[in-house]
């Protein structure tokens, strides 16, 4: 497993009647890339000519130009690679993407996905064998300035192809570092999946009312569960974390 020293990874989450069902269900919704709210995630490049050259097959067409005499003749042909492109936008527009965090201590990120503070934030722990522990489908993202950039020749080859959908989806502007983000991605999209890894505590914003925490406890209905609420900090711009 990459990058062990991320014992745990988070999810931000307001308390709604869908995360509470979710949660009695044990699950995590997984969104389609088109419910991101940055119009600029999964953008690409293509760097180069979107066409490509294959050989004339088609003996019928080789007589009736060249005639009887040039039938065995190679001659390649002109093949537009636009259909295989937008083939391959849907295909990652399909997807599945669960986006997690390295830290429950992001007071931006409290702010913006856990109902400034009326929420929840969730530890899944990285053990081996989790998904969350699988390289192949659970990634940091890569803050750059640049889109990530297809070749052509990526849309005609599998394993080629495959690569390049995984930089596309591990990628974002670097704007948005401060979400240290990470992503689960599955091949479907906007519907709910198991947790990828053991749920170890849930922390609760400064503003959750206990009535809130006691439903949540009741829903998850976990003995090994840990949860914690947030207190503000005294002397500094941050939180601390106390059992409940």
């Amino acid at each position: 497993m990459k990058h062990p020293e991320i014992k745990s990874l988070f999810k931000y989450y307001p308390i709604g009647k869908n995360q509470l069902n979710a949660l009695a269900l044990g699950k995590l919704w997984y969104s389609k890339p088109v419910r991101f709210n940055d119009p600029f995630d999964t953008r690409f490049y293509v760097d180069g000519r979107v066409y490509t050259y294959e050989n004339e097959l088609d003996t019928n067409k080789l007589t009736e130009v060249f005639g009887s005499d040039m039938s065995d003749a190679i001659v390649t042909k002109k093949v537009s690679l636009k259909s295989k492109l937008e083939l391959f936008k849907k295909e990652i527009e399909e997807l599945g993407v669960l986006s997690l965090a390295t830290s429950n201590k992001n007071l931006l990120m409290w702010s913006h996905y856990a109902d400034e503070h009326y929420g929840m934030c969730m530890e899944f722990v990285r053990i081996a064998g989790s998904k969350l522990a699988d390289d192949m489908e659970t990634r940091p993202i890569h803050y750059t300035d640049n889109h990530p950039t297809l070749t052509p020749k990526a849309l005609l080859d599998f394993d080629k192809k495959m690569s390049s959908k995984r930089r596309i989806l591990y990628a974002k502007s670097k704007h948005w570092g401060y979400e240290e983000e990470w992503r689960h991605i599955l091949e479907v999209g906007d519907q709910l999946y198991p947790w990828p890894a053991p749920l170890k505590a849930v922390y609760f914003g400064c503003k959750v009312e206990m009535q809130d925490i006691n439903l949540v406890q009741k829903v998850i209905n976990n003995s090994n569960v840990k949860y914690y609420k947030a207190d503000l900090n005294k002397s500094t711009f941050g939180i601390n974390f106390n059992a409940v």
